[in-house]
């Protein structure tokens, strides 16, 4: 017989019973409690807002991030790995005010670095993070397509099918001439699709934020709804086409259900060439 069916009926135990009542009654109005002390008490803050506040602090996290990357520790990029193209670019942790981020530099190189990472796009569709341009390659007078796929910036998540049969790549680059939403096709690979979120310089020293629904762009580029799990997220800033030199800083980069929110073997990007 099953182990559970060898169970015997215990008493009802009458003080257990109380103590248990005694124990939820004050899970419950010690949130109550809380709540009337932040709405009640004296504060510059409005009424309006601070009810918002103390409601979503009494909240439990309801699975809307699914994960969160920063570069906040000296070892951060230990998780990382690289996969090399033409010479390695390099990447490495700054900090600044306490805070840190990933700073990036090419010079007439091409390598990556990703972050080895399995879900279901269609679970957690948006993608967000932060960017800043130092350098562009410089790629006026290029014509070749392969030389001209150069970007100080490119932020990516790499699609693999089971047993590594099928891959896709959607990457999000930062141009300084191409017009926002212009779509491209790597001159490496037909399944490694990109999109121009950016144009141009950005201004002096200023971050700027990204939030992506990963699920309807990777739809727009494909033709279809995703089918094979995202596998890695990758950085990269290369100029080993144009032969000069690129820059560029990343931080905060966040998986997640909403947009609202923001606080396989992945070295392969599909065999030759470069995403």
């Amino acid at each position: 017989m099953h182990r559970f069916l060898q169970l015997q009926v215990r008493p009802v135990d009458k003080k257990n019973m109380i103590l248990k009542r005694l124990i939820r009654t004050i899970f419950i109005l010690v949130p109550i409690a809380l709540l009337a002390f932040q709405l009640f008490w004296p504060s510059p803050v409005p009424k309006q807002p601070k009810l918002h506040i103390a409601l979503k602090a009494m909240l439990p996290p309801l699975g809307f991030i699914f994960h969160y990357i920063d570069f906040n520790q000296k070892n951060a990029l230990a998780k990382w790995e690289e996969k090399i193209f033409q010479g390695k670019s390099a990447y490495w942790i700054e900090f600044k005010d306490s805070s840190g981020y990933l700073h990036s530099l090419s010079k007439s190189t091409a390598s990556a670095i990703f972050y080895r990472i399995k879900y279901n796009i269609n679970d957690y569709p948006y993608v967000s993070w932060k960017w800043k341009i130092e350098q562009f390659p410089p790629k006026k007078n290029i014509t070749d397509p392969k030389k001209k796929d150069d970007f100080a910036a490119r932020f990516y998540l790499v699609f693999l099918s089971k047993f590594f049969t099928g891959f896709r790549c959607v990457e999000y680059v930062w141009d300084e001439t191409l017009p926002e939403e212009t779509v491209l096709i790597s001159p490496y690979s037909d399944q490694i699709k990109q999109i121009v979120i950016q144009s141009g310089k950005s201004p002096a020293n200023k971050w700027i934020s990204e939030t992506r629904n990963v699920a309807q762009d990777y739809e727009k580029l494909f033709g279809e709804k995703p089918k094979m799990k995202v596998s890695a997220i990758a950085l990269m800033t290369d100029s080993e086409g144009s032969n000069a030199q690129a820059e560029a800083f990343f931080d905060d980069i966040q998986i997640g259900k909403s947009a609202t929110e923001r606080n396989g073997s992945a070295s392969n990007f599909g065999g030759k060439g470069k995403p």
